[in-house]
């Protein structure tokens, strides 16, 4: 019998929900508190799982912290990430914790504020900085989105070793070919229309990328102006917003069974706010990679008060067949689909906002 797992960061800690059918939930609680958790995931590659969390503080600070024992108890790096006391930059946030490819079970990678890229390579005990990255001679002029000068995606290319991309907010979609070496900026077709050049080098604000399972060429990014998808690596993007009803939006999930599919929610950008299109809160599903999209709206609410919105990493899908798909909102409701996104049922009320979904299926 397996089990799946869902980690759900949030401003007031992490919490975890664990299922044997992905239909009826059992509520772990509070697994770690009480900071701002924006993201935290499973590493199953090793001989055992280990769990990390991006914990971000206001008095003691941000730090990657990772239990042995499911959440019971939490250990932190020999070697934290910290700017050097010289540099003059301070950690404003950790966004994100990406494993490294299947074939190197202890390699483990984290993006921060101010946007920076770290890895380790002894499954979180010590982090290292991308100097690479770091030393861009472009640096000085990046400048940051409404969350900060942040790297929240990193992407290891299954297909090649060498390959890496990241995506930061404002500066855009990042690749290096040299392992880390040398980063090149990947944003031509992608606008960035709060600049005076509508399509620069480098300032898209990008929020989420994923690559496709099967076609390592092939990426898909949810941007401030549209969705976008590469089949060269990010050489050249395409627009495949198509007929979906707003071109904002933060998270993307794939269905790596049908890796034409995707998931996203998208939302109001103006006055009112960031939230669902009309009354109903959707979910918005392509099975042709873009050309068209379906609103999915079986289970969730709608209503004149229904005001949600979902942030870039709050929405996440599993591996099965069919794909389970789970979205957590700024109000702090987590729904699952166990059936493609068809029909949707609500997890967990009243957790505190939520910053991110991931998932794990365990033996």
């Amino acid at each position: 019998m397996t089990t799946t797992m869902l980690l759900v960061g949030t401003k007031r800690g992490l919490f975890g929900f664990t299922s044997n059918d992905r239909r009826t939930w059992k509520d772990q609680g509070q697994l770690l508190g009480p900071n701002r958790v924006f993201n935290a995931m499973i590493d199953t590659r090793g001989p055992s799982p280990r769990m990390f969390a991006a914990e971000n503080g206001d008095i003691f600070g941000c730090s990657v912290k990772f239990s042995d024992d499911m959440g019971v108890t939490w250990m932190e790096p020999k070697g934290p990430i910290a700017f050097a006391p010289d540099s003059g930059r301070t950690l404003e946030n950790i966004w994100i914790i990406q494993p490294g490819r299947a074939d190197e079970p202890d390699t483990v990678y984290a993006g921060v504020d101010p946007a920076s890229l770290w890895v380790s390579r002894d499954r979180g005990e010590i982090w290292e900085l991308n100097e690479g990255l770091e030393s861009h001679p472009t640096r000085p002029q990046w400048q940051p989105g409404l969350g900060g000068l942040c790297l929240h995606s990193i992407v290891p290319d299954h297909s090649n070793p060498q390959r890496m991309w990241a995506a930061i907010s404002a500066v855009g979609v990042w690749r290096t070919d040299d392992g880390g070496a040398t980063w090149t900026p990947k944003n031509s077709g992608v606008p960035a229309r709060h600049f005076p050049k509508e399509y620069p080098e480098f300032g898209q604000c990008v929020h989420r990328l994923l690559q496709h399972p099967t076609r390592p060429d092939t990426l898909y990014q949810q941007n401030h102006w549209g969705l976008f998808a590469t089949d060269d690596a990010g050489d050249t993007w395409r627009d495949i917003q198509s007929n979906l009803p707003s071109y904002f939006g933060f998270p993307m999930a794939i269905d790596r069974q049908r890796p034409d599919t995707l998931f996203t929610v998208v939302e109001t950008d103006g006055a009112s706010g960031r939230h669902n299109i009309g009354d109903q809160f959707s979910v918005y599903r392509t099975q042709d990679a873009g050309e068209k999209w379906e609103t999915l709206t079986s289970g969730l609410p709608s209503g004149p008060s229904v005001r949600l919105g979902v942030l870039r990493h709050a929405m996440c899908a599993d591996a099965e067949d069919p794909v389970g798909v789970y979205v957590g909102t700024g109000t702090g409701q987590l729904f699952a689909s166990t059936d493609r996104g068809d029909t949707w049922a609500l997890v967990a009320d009243f957790i505190p906002q939520i910053y991110s979904v991931n998932v794990a299926i365990m033996d």
